[in-house]
């Protein structure tokens, strides 16, 4: 429905918000206005909005925020495109975590970047050029001749706004283990010099769990820590290690990467028995080799409900809490008026629906939501299985 005069450019109407940034869990009718949300209210009149989308029955979220994923499409050979895996998951803003280094910075923010209409913000890799040679090198650090601390840190105070902190991955494969303490510090060191977070991948960590823990304060993000790898969270009697205790009391995000390879549900479970749920809900989204399954975040909020995380939890975990963490909360996360104008609309599904992990787990759950259409900058970007608008490429 469209009106010939009108104060909103979009409505959305009928729908049960879940907005856990402003605590409203209820029937809302929100409208949107040069690319920001102008109101909220339990009704609007139709009248008054250029377009109106009525969705009845459905829930609303704020868009989805990715804190982990790979989207230097065509940059690295396991790049995906974002708007095909993050719109299509109701996720408007996604999160690089080290496709590129300073050397090839350039490219991703000035060309990959502007052709997609998802927000795409980025972490940048410690190595220089960043993921770019993972297919023949592995994770890049093998020489750690590749890190040049000044040069990363100026990157990142010359993109305030658009990279967010320094990436190291802390992998068995990325990172020889007599080099793998220098590279934490050096790491530690970009980070500081740059005023910045430190996102560390720890999924399969050569150095112990709590002696790359300790390079880490508050506001740095333990990506992937929910693996079942060697060194994670829990102790040899399944407790949560007192180290990872100690840093989550600290303010150490403890962020999801799930990445299918990187996800144990055993770990999950325990970790949510002793009330450590994951601050972040993130997909490691990537091209994965063959027989890996990677999920999008609409799955991984439906899968986290399904393992006990209430559902207002779940979506806080993947709206409000990353935009916290990236220090965006008084525009991204929530649809309090005046903040971006970026949603999701959700189809809850009833049936039954399973999620796997590669340990061989699974997840059994009775409810899923599915994208229904995604907003993005005030605007139905992806609706019903197809996107409505791409970006020039």
């Amino acid at each position: 429905m469209t009106t010939a005069t009108a104060n909103y450019d979009l409505a959305l109407t009928g729908g049960t918000l879940l907005d856990p940034g402003q605590g409203i869990h209820a029937r809302r009718d929100i409208a949107f206005r040069d690319g920001r949300v102008a109101a909220v209210a339990e009704r609007i009149d139709p009248a008054e909005a250029a377009t109106v989308m009525d969705v009845s029955g459905k829930l609303i979220t704020p868009g989805l925020i990715d804190l982990h994923g790979h989207f230097y499409h065509g940059g690295t050979g396991s790049a995906v495109h974002a708007d095909q895996n993050c719109l299509s998951a109701g996720a408007t803003t996604g999160v690089d975590a080290g496709s590129s280094g300073f050397l090839n910075l350039g490219a991703m923010r000035d060309y990959v970047f502007p052709a997609h209409r998802t927000r795409l913000l980025a972490f940048l890799h410690i190595g220089a050029v960043g993921l770019a040679a993972n297919r023949v090198l592995g994770g890049g650090l093998q020489d750690l001749r590749i890190i040049d601390v000044d040069q990363t840190a100026d990157a990142i105070k010359n993109n305030a706004g658009f990279l967010f902190g320094v990436k190291v991955r802390m992998e068995l494969n990325a990172v020889a283990h007599w080099n793998a303490a220098e590279a934490m510090r050096q790491a530690r060191a970009a980070a500081d010099q740059s005023g910045s977070r430190l996102m560390v991948h720890v999924s399969g960590t050569p150095l112990p769990l709590p002696q790359v823990l300790d390079f880490m304060g508050p506001g740095d993000i333990c990506t992937h820590a929910f693996n079942g790898n060697p060194e994670s969270i829990l102790d040899r009697q399944d407790q949560i290690r007192p180290e990872v205790r100690a840093a989550a009391e600290r303010g150490v995000i403890m962020d999801l990467g799930h990445a299918g390879v990187h996800c144990d549900v055993e770990v999950v479970k325990a970790a949510l028995a002793q009330g450590l749920p994951p601050d972040t809900i993130s997909t490691d989204i990537h091209i994965g080799p063959p027989g890996r399954k990677v999920y999008l975040m609409n799955d991984l909020v439906s899968k986290f409900h399904a393992l006990g995380m209430s559902l207002p939890d779940a979506v806080a975990a993947s709206t409000s809490r990353p935009a916290q963490v990236l220090g965006l909360e008084d525009t991204l996360g929530s649809l309090a008026p005046g903040m971006a104008a970026d949603a999701a609309v959700f189809d809850l599904r009833e049936g039954r629906f399973v999620w796997h992990d590669m340990a061989r787990h699974n997840v059994e759950g009775k409810v899923r939501l599915d994208t229904f259409l995604t907003v993005r900058n005030g605007s139905v970007v992806w609706r019903e299985g197809r996107l409505t608008e791409m970006g020039p490429c």
